[in-house]
């Protein structure tokens, strides 16, 4: 493969980045995205697909694997744990690891998974002191569901050097709890990042005095009670400790920490740009073995300036930006590329800030919603920004591609299709004077019938900011059309609010809730939606449960909450479903958000000799030991 040369313009950071000789693949990060966390206990604002799915779920990937064959299904070969083991009812799982080893050859154990769920139950602790910035680990973990793993635990025992169980609290649906529960849990290596400080001794500095002096008596290791710990002590501490290592990007290619992994690859390089390089782990334990000799991923500011680069043919695996697409065979032909959606199981949207003393009032308004819902033409915006790629947004489940758990209601258009004349009804019938090309306010306040609703003040504005993530030329434009939609046909102003990827989740899970409500985000919108990983049956707890990890604006409802929980205990497969229908079908009457479209993950052009990359995992990860190069 030809060496790539990209200009200092075009990347994240000062330097140039040139792509290695020889049998390397190189891979376009998304616009303004960078990997910009490690440690595999991301908080909300660390939670994203550059971080997750392309580069911690590399290294250390989770206990059980799901998606290498672009389905969100178990894959049991990659997967360090054998399948799990219900009991009791499905009170209790057992769990049986295979004898592989990490990248210094130490064996993985059951004590690596006991230390995971201690760091994860301290640090989801609500009662737990949080230090350092909003990306600290605290009671953010970006997965965390009240009462949701690991509060669901009751208890969890090494019963063997190789054996863990986990006595449950209830009875759940065994899927479920294999799918959005045992997924979470990753191996890290206790041996070499049980400490409390760079300086500390390395070994059982999460475990509590009495469980340290009985460990070495236990044969096989009984569960021994953690220390929760302080910020500086016990569990908090470690992982307090750990997640300040993960803030140091400058160190993240020195840091001994990093080094040891027991994925199929290791990092031999990373700039605070952006630019990562991944080289062979020569003792991963799983199948296939890396035959590549490097994975490198390039950091690039704007869509635009990644296209200059592919047009280049340097680029192994690039994305062709939508507004581009007329050009595709100028693409492929230049670079000796193949072309690829890389389509991904999930729902698009933008969340409102429920908490918000202003705006929030508005958004609490079903009938409001709905009006801004009318407005979205959902199908004009994948014709006319993504080529027709993508798919709508009707709901909670995704309708793409065709699966058991997408309901009659959310398939086609859904309830709300795209209807100007219905929203300004809707929004006359509750007390506003609809100004079109204007700007409507409330006519008649109160919360009686034909009034503005709850705590909607008087001649209170029908406007709100909408904060979105710039360098995704479809996004900005998406953006552009709703705002004029909004304002000509209904006389709802929304001011559009441009900023890195990073700043915008940063705002988006900043801490908002009823107790603390913010006012410095109104709707914010990535543009890469959801996809369901590592929760991968769409029951929705994790974003729209209520205190969830990554429910940004803080929907709640009981209702809800009471559907989800069914979906997570029937006991049969059938009534799961049937359980989700339920659950799918009240969301995608209520709007928990403004439902978008859901652009593909990118429109992947790849070299025409490189094996392997297909299928494309639904779940945005990337499995680089399957790639291969040949005629």
């Amino acid at each position: 493969m030809a060496a790539l040369a990209v200009s200092t313009a075009s990347l994240l950071g000062a330097n140039v980045v040139v792509a290695s000789a020889g049998k390397v693949v190189t891979f376009a990060e998304q616009p303004g995205q960078p990997p910009t966390y490690i440690l595999p206990l991301e908080s909300s604002a660390e939670e994203s697909n550059a971080n997750f799915a392309q580069f911690s779920n590399v290294l250390y990937p989770s206990l059980y694997v799901f998606d290498a064959t672009g389905k969100p299904a178990l894959d049991q070969s990659l997967s360090v744990g054998e399948p799990p083991r219900f009991s009791d009812g499905d009170r209790v799982v057992t769990i049986t690891l295979k004898h592989w080893v990490w990248s210094n050859g130490q064996p993985i154990t059951a004590r690596d998974l006991v230390f995971w769920m201690d760091l994860l139950s301290a640090v989801t602790d609500p009662n737990a002191p949080v230090v350092g910035s909003g990306s600290a680990p605290g009671p953010g973990y970006g997965f965390f569901v009240p009462g949701n793993f690991p509060e669901n635990v009751v208890s969890y025992a090494q019963t063997g050097t190789y054996s863990l169980v986990l006595h449950l609290n209830a009875a759940y649906n065994p899927t479920w709890f294999l799918y959005n529960e045992l997924s979470l849990i990753t191996p890290i290596p206790e041996s070499a990042w049980d400490r409390l400080s760079a300086a500390s001794p390395v070994g059982d500095a999460d475990l509590s005095a009495e469980a340290r002096e009985a460990l070495p008596n236990t044969s096989p290791a009984l569960y021994v009670p953690r220390d929760p710990g302080t910020a500086t002590t016990g569990a908090l501490g470690v992982a307090q400790f750990l997640n300040a290592q993960a803030q140091d990007l400058a160190t993240y290619a020195t840091d001994p920490l990093w080094q040891v992994v027991d994925g199929a690859f290791r990092m031999s390089q990373y700039t605070t740009s952006g630019f990562v390089k991944l080289v062979p782990n020569k003792l991963y334990s799983g199948s296939p073995k890396p035959t590549i000799s490097a994975f490198e991923e390039l950091p690039f500011t704007t869509d635009s300036a990644e296209a200059v680069a592919l047009r280049s043919g340097g680029l192994t695996i690039g994305y062709l930006p939508p507004q581009d697409l007329g050009a595709r065979e100028e693409f492929l032909k230049a670079g000796d590329y193949d072309f690829s959606p890389w389509d991904v199981y999930g729902i698009g949207y933008a969340s409102y800030n429920f908490t918000n003393p202003k705006t929030g009032p508005l958004f609490d308004q079903l009938y409001f919603r709905q009006a801004l819902q009318l407005l979205v033409d959902q199908p004009l915006y994948l014709s006319k920004f993504l080529g027709g790629y993508g798919s709508v947004t009707t709901g909670p489940v995704p309708s793409q591609p065709p699966n058991a758990y997408t309901s009659s209601l959310e398939r086609g258009a859904g309830p709300y299709r795209y209807d100007p004349a219905r929203a300004r009804k809707l929004l006359t019938e509750h007390g506003w004077k609809v100004v079109p090309a204007g700007v409507s306010y409330c006519e008649k306040p109160g919360d009686g019938p034909g009034e503005c609703g709850k705590g909607v003040a008087a001649h209170q504005k029908a406007a709100f900011r909408l904060l979105y993530a710039s360098g995704n030329t479809a996004g900005s434009q998406t953006v552009e059309s709703l705002q004029s939609t909004a304002r000509q046909t209904a006389g709802i102003d929304i001011t559009p609010q441009e900023e890195p990827f990073d700043d915008v989740i940063g705002t988006e899970f900043d801490g908002c809730a009823p107790s603390t409500p913010c006012s410095n985000w109104d709707v914010a919108d990535l543009f890469v939606g959801w996809t369901f990983g590592p929760d991968y049956l769409p029951t929705g707890e994790e974003i729209f449960g209520t205190g969830a990890g990554s429910n940004s604006g803080y929907y709640s409802s009981t209702q809800n909450d009471a559907h989800i929980t069914a979906t997570e205990t029937e006991p049969t497969e059938a009534a799961e479903v049937k359980a989700m229908f339920k659950y799918e079908d009240y969301l995608a009457e209520q709007l928990p958000a403004m439902w978008m479209p859901l652009p593909p993950l990118q429109l992947t052009l790849y070299k025409k000799d490189l094996h392997g990359l297909l299928p494309q995992g639904v779940i945005d990860q990337v499995f680089p030991q399957f790639y291969r190069w040949g005629s």
